[in-house]
């Protein structure tokens, strides 16, 4: 029956199947554009004021560092503890407080009274003012607590001098306090105020609204308003008081939405302020562009209707014969043939569907071949990894079969090295253990020097000085002996008679302790040792060959980095008239109190 074809049924379920999904998609559009422009706005103005917030933390820290700046003056504590007649104490502390005031220009007038002399100080634009005054003009306490906080906004203050032609007392500051101390004496010395015109902060705050159709609030904890697009609300208490309540029972940031707009909330990050951004958007600033949105979408709805309906009739005539030849290539397949050649060169979707199926099924012999040989080889890798562990532990059993056979034949010392060079394989084996105690280091270092010593019999002497109470400090494994050993293959000369290496151990604090290895041996070239230092500093890209001769120091000094978090240190110097010397400062994660202390 020709309505009973797969043409017609085809047909019939891609015009339910486009006709259905768009209309529905358009009746959602008109009800949800409106959220998804409002969301798209509501993140763009959050990460706005994010900004905005950034770009008051650092100018509020500008001036924070500049108020600190007074510890930088090596003589400014001195100098507020002596006589307030000196000429020359006078003088240092007008240049103190310019230097401060001259920071950014900003900074109105900066002022200080001296809790020690009794003694205020005011520097202005014109010249300075000093007189005596029993107390500071406002304490700290009455602005905040801490030993810094900042004033909202105010008149500028006259601090108790008469007025001067250049300080405007009509204008409007914040003032930043700073209680200076004398560090880590809490008692309060002196105070300094620093006026600040507001011109830095409406700089950084009209960047981050429309003026012509949104608000931009900057209050403090109390609700005073700092930057308004209204002039008047500045230094008053901001309009809205109910929006303050919501703002400060919803947290640090986030957002309100209200029947007539959107207010966005960020407090600011200082820890001498609770100061917060607050913009407002009126909702019909936020949906003005997505009612145009919701109307192009209509109109692209409609048109895509159209060229859907017909382009139904065309692909339903042109789907049904390729589908027809790749169901035969797929029968073929699911007999078990992978090989199968698809020959559906239709250029629409199923002829890409038929080459893309062409590529699955190489693709998946390709796979089954290369499973195949990836299990071969981590079959072969394991076996390699058993046979690893199997050698060293045959040759340290063969080394202590031939220990005992030299002690069965009366040859003691022929089973002391064979026992030495054991302890330090199974010191290397013990590859579960990062740290080890400075004493265990010391001992592997013993065995090393040992074997060395019965190498170059008199031409070696060993020379110890270990404190005791360093043994039990924790170091990273492996840090000693390579670089005993730089000393037998570059620095040790037979010809020259006997050779002395010196080992010193000492505590330096309970974090931290330091180890010294010096040799009489030959000196690094001069230039070489430049590049050696470099190396070990980090500060230069060595070649090939440099690796070659420093790799056992470079591994020394990338395992103390490692375990100290870059604290510990390593150097090498020169010695006169000859020699070489390297000092270890190793900060050790802390101490083994079951270590021996009973060494050399």
């Amino acid at each position: 029956m020709k309505f009973r074809s797969i043409r017609t049924r085809l047909f019939k379920f891609m015009l339910f199947a486009t006709i259905i999904p768009l209309t529905v998609s358009l009746v959602i559009t008109l009800f949800y554009t409106r959220e998804s422009v409002k969301e798209q706005a509501l993140n763009e103005n959050i990460r706005l004021i994010y900004q905005g917030k950034t770009n008051l933390d650092n100018y509020l820290s500008g001036i924070n560092r500049a108020s600190v700046s007074v510890y930088s003056d090596t003589h400014f504590l001195r100098n507020l503890a002596l006589r307030p007649n000196d000429y020359m104490v006078v003088s240092e502390l007008y240049a103190t407080l310019q230097s401060i005031q001259v920071t950014t220009p900003d900074i109105h007038q900066v002022y200080l009274h001296n809790n020690l002399t009794n003694q205020s100080t005011l520097i202005t634009r014109s010249s300075p003012q000093r007189a005596y005054k029993h107390e500071a003009f406002r304490k700290i306490e009455q602005i905040g607590a801490g030993v810094a906080a900042i004033e909202s906004v105010h008149p500028v203050h006259n601090y108790g001098f008469s007025p001067s032609p250049s300080n405007y007392t009509d204008s409007r500051v914040i003032t930043f306090y700073r209680s200076i101390v004398n560090v880590p004496n809490t008692k309060q010395l002196a105070l300094l105020a620093i006026d600040v015109n507001l011109d830095g902060i409406n700089r950084i705050c009209d960047q981050l609204y429309d003026k012509s159709s949104e608000n931009l609030y900057l209050i403090d904890s109390q609700g005073s308003v700092i930057y308004s697009n209204n002039p008047e609300e500045i230094g008053a208490k901001i309009p809205d008081n109910h929006l303050l309540q919501e703002i400060k029972d919803q947290g640090d940031k986030g957002f309100l939405d209200d029947k007539d707009s959107i207010s966005i909330f960020e407090k600011l990050d200082s820890n001498f302020t609770s100061w917060m951004l607050v913009k407002q958007i009126p909702h019909s600033t936020l949906y003005q562009h997505s009612t145009q949105l919701v109307r192009i979408n209509s109109i692209v709805a409609v048109i895509t209707l159209i060229i859907v309906i017909l382009g139904t009739l065309w692909i339903t005539i042109r789907i049904t014969r390729p589908i027809k030849q790749l169901m035969n290539y797929l029968n073929v397949v699911q007999t078990g043939r992978l090989d199968v050649d698809i020959q559906v060169t239709s250029p629409d979707e199923i002829g890409i569907l038929s080459r893309r199926f062409r590529q699955m099924m190489d693709t998946i012999n390709n796979l089954i071949l290369t499973e195949y040989r990836l299990e071969l080889a981590n079959k072969t890798n394991q076996l390699k990894v058993l046979q690893a562990q199997i050698d060293p532990h045959f040759l340290f059993n063969s080394l202590q079969s031939i220990g005992t056979l030299a002690l069965h034949h009366k040859v003691p010392r022929i089973y002391s090295l064979l026992s030495s060079l054991a302890s330090i394989m199974r010191y290397n084996m013990r590859n579960s253990e990062a740290l080890v105690t400075l004493g265990e280091e010391i001992k592997h270092l013993e065995l090393y020097l040992d074997l060395q010593e019965e190498r170059f019999k008199d031409q070696l002497d060993v020379e110890w000085q270990i404190d005791p109470e360093s043994l039990s400090y924790k170091v990273p494994k492996m840090i000693l002996q390579p670089i005993a050993e730089n000393y037998f293959k570059h620095g040790m000369d037979q010809l020259e008679g006997t050779g002395k290496v010196s080992i010193i151990t000492e505590v330096i604090d309970s974090r931290s302790i330091g180890i010294t290895i010096k040799n009489d041996g030959a000196s690094i070239d001069s230039l070489k040792l430049q590049e050696l230092q470099n190396v070990l500093h980090g500060d230069s890209k060595d070649s090939n060959e440099d690796k070659q001769e420093s790799i056992g120091l470079r591994n020394v000094r990338m395992r103390l980095q490692l375990y100290s978090d870059n604290q510990s240190s390593l150097s090498i110097d020169n010695l006169k008239p000859h020699g070489v010397k390297v000092t270890l400062r190793v900060i050790t994660s802390g101490r083994d109190k079951n270590e021996s202390t009973d060494r050399r």
